[in-house]
């Protein structure tokens, strides 16, 4: 086991251990918002199109519209889904939900109806907001879940139509272990699950992101990441609430775009997706001293070459570089790779933060020796409450107070970590995770498909490509189209595979399993043939 210095650490209990904890700290994201309206109520917390909005103006934001979903009718406990584009309206609905006890239901506006109203059923939310963009799906998912009408409803003004005074504690604080938000991450089973938020695991996230990575009042970020999801939120608008700075949130992602929004806007905090790196480094425009006020560029998620460390380097020397590793389940990161490591540490995700302790187990769930591989477990403040609605998932994945990852991984004898293979196949598209059982269970609910095998090949640009080879029911006849077809219907699309095979039977390894191992490199060799491998 790794534990981290605890110089100016305590020790709390949480999920039936004790864990190293800040002091003194922020206590949950809404004692976040009420410290920045006393500190710093005239600075800009948002920049959106509807104009800047300070941090007293969204504080007014926030209470309206905890107002106004009392008044729908929701009460403490209850959920709230929304599937909103990044902008103010997704900002105050987090906010809110947690002002006024409810659980904030974060629905990718990435996936399909189908999706949603599995989403919407198993959380059993009481009201469902939707840009309009998405309200028909969205509509149609909430009538699938047996949610009654009018329960899926336009966003409207329900989030920012009103503005009442902000009443600070007047009005009590949830408690710190309280669950704010669910956000749904696919498991093994083929379903997802839901991830529970709760504040004491975002406030000691956001607290080590203000820490490691130096942030000041005076810095500024761009959020590419959906705030569906929990990097968004955790790593960028709660930091920022924290010092006093200010978010923009990027609606549609594309790297020309980002670099005229850096230089314009004078952004000086990056956190992205890795595949993002080499489309800007494609960007002329993207260097210094045009952009010399970018001073941080954090990333994770998947392994970022060196040699596109090294372009960073020689076009953005003035960028301290963070690579940051973490899962929903840890309310983002644990680990975290600084700037001065990455040339003596390549390949690691750094060492533990302050209030992580990790471990590399076997099977049985016994530590390895340094070096070797294992399966990485995760304690601390930051560790997920449980899945919301499934005990015996939170009982399979959490031991003692130990997350399960998932991830194989390695520790060297410094304590760094470095991440090896993904246990449960699951395939890391452009920053986005494909899960290799959820999508065969949707290939196979396909009337013409009697058998599925999903694996993720090399990408340059998105680190890994989506693969699938499928076997036809008896007497039907599928081909590529029909597949990626099927999949763009019923998931994500970065879920759509990119290469499909339609073969007679999928081989299997001498145990009976899908010998997936064989599957690529098989499905290699013929890309490396044709010389399509990691094409973009």
């Amino acid at each position: 086991m790794l534990t981290a210095p605890a110089a100016d650490l305590v020790l709390e209990p949480w999920l039936g251990t004790e864990v190293r904890c800040y002091p003194g700290r922020v206590r949950t994201i809404v004692e976040a918002l009420d410290r920045a309206v006393r500190l710093f109520p005239d600075r800009v917390a948002l920049e959106v199109p509807e104009g800047d909005v300070t941090y007293a103006e969204l504080a007014e934001l926030v209470e309206g519209a905890a107002e106004r979903l009392a008044e729908e009718g929701l009460r403490p406990g209850d959920r709230l889904a929304v599937c909103l584009p990044n902008g103010l309206d997704i900002v105050v609905a987090i906010w809110a939900c947690a002002r006024a006890g409810l659980v904030f239901v974060g629905l990718s506006t990435r996936l399909q109806p189908p999706q949603w109203a599995y989403m919407l059923r198993h959380s059993g939310a009481s009201l469902a907001l939707g840009a309009l963009e998405f309200l028909d799906g969205v509509q149609w998912a909430a009538a699938e879940a047996g949610m009654p009408e009018p329960a899926a409803r336009p966003v409207g003004d329900h989030l920012t139509g009103r503005r009442r005074p902000w009443k600070g504690e007047s009005i009590p604080f949830p408690s710190e272990d309280d669950v704010y938000g669910v956000i749904y991450t696919s498991g093994t089973t083929g379903r997802p699950k839901a991830s529970q938020l709760a504040h004491r695991g975002t406030m000691h996230s956001a607290t080590a992101y203000v820490r490691t990575l130096n942030l000041t009042g005076d810095d500024r970020t761009a959020i590419v990441f959906p705030l569906f999801y929990v990097t968004g939120h955790v790593a960028q608008v709660t930091p920022m609430m924290l010092v006093g700075g200010t978010c923009l949130p990027v609606h549609d992602v594309v790297a020309r775009e980002l670099v005229r929004l850096m230089g314009e806007r004078r952004i000086t905090y990056l956190m992205v997706v890795p595949s993002l790196w080499p489309l800007l480094l494609r960007r002329p425009e993207f260097r210094w001293p045009d952009l010399a006020h970018v001073q941080i560029g954090a990333f994770g998620g998947s392994p970022v070459p060196l040699s596109t460390i090294t372009a960073l380097r020689e076009r953005m020397p003035q960028l301290r570089l963070y690579d940051a590793y973490g899962l929903t389940e840890t309310h983002s990161p644990a680990t975290c790779l600084l700037d001065a490591e990455f040339r003596r540490k390549p390949g690691s995700v750094g060492r533990p933060l302050p209030c992580a302790d990790v471990r590399v187990v076997d099977d049985d769930g016994h530590d390895v020796a340094v070096g070797e591989a294992g399966e990485l477990w995760i304690r601390g403040p930051m560790v997920t409450p449980g899945y919301f609605g499934d005990p015996e998932a939170t009982a399979a994945a959490i031991t003692d107070g130990w997350l399960h990852t998932g991830d194989l991984a390695r520790l060297d004898d410094e304590g760094y970590v470095y991440i090896l293979d993904r246990k449960k196949d699951m395939i890391s598209r452009g920053g986005f995770k494909v899960y290799s059982v959820e999508l065969e269970y949707t290939l196979v609910s396909h009337p013409d498909i009697a058998e599925a095998a999903v694996l993720g090949v090399p990408d340059k640009l998105a680190y890994e490509a989506v693969a699938a080879y499928v076997v036809p029911a008896a007497g039907r006849r599928v081909d590529a189209s029909t597949v990626q077809t099927w999949v763009a219907q019923n998931m994500a699309d970065y879920a759509v595979p990119r290469f499909v095979r339609v073969v007679d039977t999928i081989r299997r390894n001498r145990t009976g399993k899908i010998d997936k191992i064989g599957l690529r490199a098989e499905l290699m060799a013929e890309l490396e043939a044709s010389g399509r491998r990691g094409a973009p």
